[in-house]
């Protein structure tokens, strides 16, 4: 063999092992992450990841996009399933909505997800509910509620949806004589209703509530919180009854069981970047949408804390 030839087949060795070193250096990730988002989109869920993903990306190596996909149906269930199973290659991830998707597994309804096996990845926000009047009714605290002297109508969405669990906790834990008009689609139809006379009173998120009493149509006469941050209103504690500040609607990311392990950290790490990042947060106040974020290690534990409070309650629901 000549010199020549040798020269030429060690450069090719040589460009080939150089090659191999260099993908097996190749750090996560090296392709565009599909994140499902289990709700239609313009809703409030939908508006809170979206808001989410930009800031999120920014702290990826990579310079890869997170690419939001909407998956409605079930309740959510149709987009959870379809996190639950995929690849746990980290390229696949999505949001999960507790208590929403906990109520059909903890009733023991039909579903292709185990909550306790998702990789979670970290909180991105929590709603506490507050409960709402028309604002021309002589109501101004629970006890008037009571003094109606008949069946206290809350309007509500479906039968073991976020809203009706804890709209059915909270009228029994209070002792009030509460009938349901269920059915509305989303929070914000059944609020409204209130404002239209349908119903007496509704519990609601209160991002679901805000731009109601801004106006005047509504006001709030309870705040499900163990701190007074509306004033002039009884809160958990005031009604005698703290353990009702437990009650909230999560938003959460999360990814299919036994996730790679180096998607799993940079993922929850970028996330937890994000939820810091000073755009992301005027975002958040500029659309009156609040972030409460949780590491991706207490985000597991909590999931488990709400299980145990709302399986405390399966009897009512």
């Amino acid at each position: 063999m000549s010199i020549k030839s040798i020269y030429y087949f060690s450069a090719v060795f040589f460009l080939s092992l150089s090659f191999n070193v260099t993908n097996a250096e190749a750090q996560y990730p090296e392709k565009d992450i599909t994140v499902i988002i289990p709700y239609s989109a313009g809703g409030g869920f939908d508006s809170y990841v979206r808001g989410v993903l930009p800031a999120m990306q920014k702290y990826l190596p990579n310079s890869v996009n997170l690419i939001p996909r909407n998956m409605p149906g079930a309740g959510g269930r149709k987009g959870a399933t379809a996190i639950y199973r995929a690849r746990p290659d980290g390229y696949t991830i999505g949001a999960f909505n507790l208590p929403g998707l906990l109520l059909p597994h903890l009733l023991d309804e039909r579903v292709g997800y185990d909550l306790s096996n998702v990789t979670w990845l970290g909180r991105m926000s929590e709603d506490r509910y507050l409960m709402v009047v028309s604002s021309s009714k002589n109501i101004s605290n629970v006890d008037d509620l009571r003094a109606l002297g008949r069946p206290i109508m809350f309007t509500v969405t479906g039968v073991h949806s976020s809203a009706h669990a804890a709209t059915k906790i909270v009228t029994n834990v209070l002792g009030l004589n509460a009938r349901f008009i269920t059915g509305y689609e989303g929070s914000q139809n059944y609020v409204l209703a209130v404002v239209r006379g349908d119903g007496d009173v509704a519990l609601g998120p209160s991002t679901s509530v805000r731009s109601y009493t801004d106006t005047g149509d509504l006001k709030v006469i309870a705040n499900f919180s163990n701190i007074n941050s509306i004033p002039d209103t009884q809160n958990a504690a005031d009604l005698g009854k703290p353990e009702l500040s437990e009650l909230n609607v999560q938003r959460m990311l999360g990814g299919p069981p036994e996730m790679d392990e180096e998607a799993r950290a940079i993922l929850s790490e970028a996330l937890s970047h994000a939820l810091a990042d000073p755009q992301l947060i005027a975002w958040s106040v500029s659309t009156g949408l609040p972030l409460s974020p949780l590491s991706a290690k207490d985000t597991e534990a909590n999931v488990a804390n709400q299980w145990a409070l709302y399986e405390n309650y399966k009897d009512i629901l």
